[in-house]
């Protein structure tokens, strides 16, 4: 799925930590970063000022019910 424009960055990503599972941003580029992870959320943080690439990325979610949990930040 993809992320909505102009997202509370800091809410998206406390929202990934009540995930039961993996959520995953996968860019276009085949780059996988799993966002429960600090260092993947470091990455992700400094390529946020390119919306390009955010936009055109998408989020997967290993648990299907943690679509619900991430659902205001989705399209």
């Amino acid at each position: 799925m993809k992320l909505k424009e102009k997202i509370d960055m800091i809410q998206f990503l406390r929202n990934i930590q009540k995930c039961s599972s993996d959520v995953w941003f996968l860019s276009d580029e085949g780059d996988r970063l799993n966002l429960k992870s600090t260092l993947s959320q470091y990455i992700f943080s400094s390529i946020t000022n390119q919306q390009k690439m955010i936009q055109s990325g998408n989020i997967e979610c290993a648990d299907e019910g943690d679509y619900q949990v991430l659902a205001a930040f989705l399209k």
